[in-house]
């Protein structure tokens, strides 16, 4: 008996689109920044944004990345949200239970809320310098793919960006909430 092939949807809000994962690098989409950070006359700055440009590339090959949800433009800049969707499968001998605990990293693995058999790892992170801080909120759906031999799932890496400041930090949570709504709509469709 072979396992029916599946797929999935979510509905987004308005301004969210789907894009490839080579989209995020691209180098139209990355020069109006690097030539706002030229015109600074900050070269430290391009130096680690093209290094940052380079690891995100080495980590969307790394991981099989296949697609990804960005949020809307905002005064002709992009909100600071994504949602990268690649495969996982379970390593032989590994249980669910140990596989999640390894992936939260000591963190808590919760049970999201939805139609669907979901996990949920959530985890915050901050990077600062001498000039500014950036904090990371990350969120992480792993959900098991229906059918087959039960070792295979779909990751939904949520990471939305702040800086050090009120707005920024209001900006935030209200983009973590607009991603786990959007979570929250997932569902599997038999492909045809």
């Amino acid at each position: 008996m072979t396992a029916p092939k599946v797929s999935y949807t979510l509905l987004c809000p308005p301004g969210w689109t789907k894009v490839p994962p080579a989209a995020l690098t691209d180098e139209a989409v990355s020069a109006h920044a690097l030539n706002a950070m030229r015109g600074a006359g900050r070269a430290d700055l391009v130096l680690e944004f093209r290094t940052m440009l380079s690891q995100l590339k080495s980590s969307l090959r790394e991981r099989g990345v296949f697609e990804v949800y960005v949020a809307p433009e905002r005064e002709g800049v992009p909100m600071p949200a994504m949602i990268a969707v690649s495969p996982f499968v379970l390593p032989s001998g590994v249980t669910w239970d140990a596989a999640l605990a390894r992936l939260a990293k000591g963190g808590e693995v919760e049970v999201a809320p939805a139609d669907v058999v979901m996990h949920l790892i959530r985890r915050r992170s901050e990077f600062r310098d001498a000039s500014a801080a950036v904090k990371t909120d990350e969120l992480m759906y792993v959900v098991p793919v229906p059918g087959g031999d039960g070792r295979r799932s779909l990751v939904f890496q949520v990471s939305v960006l702040s800086v050090d400041d009120e707005n920024s930090a209001e900006l935030a949570k209200g983009l973590v909430f607009a991603c786990e709504a959007i979570m929250s709509t997932f569902a599997w469709v038999t492909a045809a």
